[in-house]
């Protein structure tokens, strides 16, 4: 099976790139490729989770595998925050039967102070599961190193806020 999802994700990376395969209506619904941010931002961690497939994997840089929903809701959880806003914007996607890929630019805003503390680069490998575009692989990369969990200074919370330990 890996060897069939690394043969397919190389075949739609040619087929995008060098035939033009991927024409407008055979490129993924912008409602579909950001779901996950718009429920992460929402605070959803398990609607957030429920865009991945049963045996989906996200492949994030330095740590390990996360695997399956129940992990990937946890992972999610683990960085919800008030103050923290996550969007991203494919760049180019391609659409071969149930499969398809995506790559994309992503950012994650500390929203009190309206600055990006991080930017990067993603790609997603999807699969069409009853007729719905479901995550089957989540990879991402920062631009920079990343340096310290991003948190809210008590000079930055709201009066009344209780600042995060």
């Amino acid at each position: 099976m890996r060897i069939f999802t690394v043969a397919t994700t190389l075949t739609l990376m040619a087929c995008a790139e060098f035939a033009g395969c991927a024409k407008d209506d055979e490129r993924l619904p912008q409602a579909v490729t950001t779901a996950v941010a718009r429920e992460f931002n929402q605070g959803d961690a398990l609607r957030a989770a429920a865009n991945y497939t049963v045996d989906a994997q996200i492949l994030p840089p330095r740590n390990p595998i996360i695997e399956g929903r129940p992990a990937i809701a946890a992972f999610f959880q683990a960085n919800i925050d008030k103050y923290i806003s996550y969007g991203n914007e494919t760049k180019w996607s391609a659409v071969k039967g149930d499969m398809a890929i995506e790559q994309g630019v992503y950012n994650v805003r500390n929203v009190r102070v309206g600055q990006d503390v991080e930017t990067g680069k993603y790609i997603r490998i999807w699969r069409k599961n009853n007729g719905m575009w479901m995550l089957y692989r989540d990879m991402f990369s920062p631009d920079s190193v990343i340096g310290q969990a991003v948190l809210v200074t008590p000079e930055e919370a709201t009066p009344g806020d209780t600042p995060p330990k």
